[in-house]
C-alpha cells in the first residue's frame, strides 16, 4: 500500500473510532448530522460507517441502534435477565390500560383526551397523568375548539423505550392482528403485562397497590 494509502486507512480508522467513542459517550441517542458536525466529516461519511459498524456488532452481546431518530448502542435482548441481575434493575412495566392508551395517542396524535376517552370507553385521565410523568406521551398545544381541549402526543422517550427510529417503525394494525398467539403473548410479556394479569396498578382505571 502506498503512503497515501496508509494515510487514508488511518485516517478512516480513526474516524471509525471517533464515531464509536462519540456514540458510546452520548447519553441520549446522536444523530448522524451531530456526529458529522463532531467529527468534522461528511454525513455520507458517517452513514458508511455507521452502516459497517451495524454490520460489525450484529449477533454480538451489544449492538447498534437507531432510536428516536439517533443512535445508542444497547445491550442485545437475548441477555436481558442477566444485564437486571447485574444492575438490581426491575424491568420497567406498563399496565395494559397504559399500553392501550400509548397506543391510541401514538397510532392518532394529536388526540385530545375526548377523543382517547371515546374510543377506550372509560376515563383516561389517571393513566395519561402516570404516561405524562414517565415522559411517554407529552402536551403538544391546546385544539382551537370550544374548551380548547389539551392536544396529547408521544414522546422521544416513547421511541427509546420501544426501540423506535421513528413513528414511520411503529407496526400496522394489520401486522400486529397477525401475531401468532405465542408472538403476542411474548410481545405483551415484554411489555410487562401478561395476557391473564388483570390486577390494577396505578395508572390503570382501577387504581391498586402495585408499582406501574
Amino acid at each position: 500500500m502506498t503512503e497515501k494509502g496508509d494515510a487514508e486507512e488511518t485516517s478512516r480508522a480513526h474516524l471509525r473510532g471517533l464515531i464509536e467513542a462519540l456514540i458510546f459517550a452520548s447519553d441520549a441517542p446522536i444523530t448522524t448530522k451531530n456526529l458529522a458536525k463532531l467529527a468534522s466529516a461528511s454525513v455520507e461519511q458517517v452513514c458508511n460507517i455507521v452502516d459497517e459498524l451495524r454490520h460489525d456488532y450484529h449477533g454480538r452481546g451489544f449492538h447498534l441502534d437507531e432510536v428516536g431518530g439517533g443512535l445508542v448502542f444497547r445491550t442485545n435482548v437475548a441477555y436481558a435477565p442477566f444485564i437486571r441481575d447485574l444492575t438490581n434493575d426491575k424491568p420497567a412495566r406498563l399496565s395494559r390500560a397504559q399500553i392501550e392508551t400509548l397506543a391510541i395517542v401514538a397510532y392518532r396524535q394529536p388526540i385530545t383526551r375526548p377523543e382517547i376517552d371515546d374510543v377506550r370507553g372509560v376515563d383516561s385521565g389517571p393513566v395519561l397523568k402516570v404516561l405524562l410523568e414517565r415522559d411517554l406521551v407529552r402536551i403538544l398545544g391546546k385544539r382551537d375548539e370550544p374548551g380548547r381541549p389539551i392536544i396529547y402526543g408521544t414522546t422521544n422517550a416513547f421511541l427509546e423505550f420501544f426501540g423506535l427510529g421513528s413513528l414511520k417503525d411503529l407496526p400496522t394494525l394489520r401486522e400486529f392482528t397477525e401475531l401468532t398467539d405465542e408472538s403476542r403473548r411474548q410481545y405483551e410479556d415484554e411489555l410487562g403485562d401478561s395476557p391473564n394479569d388483570d390486577a390494577a396498578d396505578p395508572g390503570s382505571d382501577d387504581a391498586g397497590s402495585h408499582e406501574p
